[in-house]
């Protein structure tokens, strides 16, 4: 099968018409054949990061450490062991016997925090 040129596409005029259907086409998505301006924007950006009080979680369980923690804004906690295991499992088994931030302490919200765990018998 072959295909024909429609004649509107063809001929002297086709040039303006192409033009036109691609511009419109351009507006109708939005888009804009000018120069983006190369203006900076203004925007205040803070630098200073977001600080949050680290609370005791010695004696607390496990898994409602992990919580409290979370809660207070902190996004970074890990568990470990203190008592010989390789690793916590089931963390509602398990209870905060340390903390490697001190409660009270003013730090970032993505600081690292490792709650030493022992298992509960």
């Amino acid at each position: 099968m072959h295909w024909r040129t429609p004649p509107c596409w063809s001929g002297p005029s086709a040039g303006p018409r192409v033009l036109v259907i691609l511009l419109a086409a351009f507006t109708l998505a939005g888009c804009s054949l000018a120069t983006p301006s190369t203006t900076p924007t203004t925007a205040a950006t803070s630098t200073a990061p977001a600080l949050a009080t680290v609370p005791n979680v010695v004696g607390h369980n496990a898994d409602v450490a992990v919580d409290e923690l979370k809660q207070a804004g902190f996004t970074n906690v890990d568990l470990g062991t203190v008592d010989g295991h390789k690793f916590v499992a089931l963390p509602q088994n398990w209870t905060v016997k340390t903390q490697s931030a001190k409660p009270g302490d003013r730090l970032s919200r993505d600081a690292k925090i490792v709650l030493g765990c022992a298992r509960n018998s």
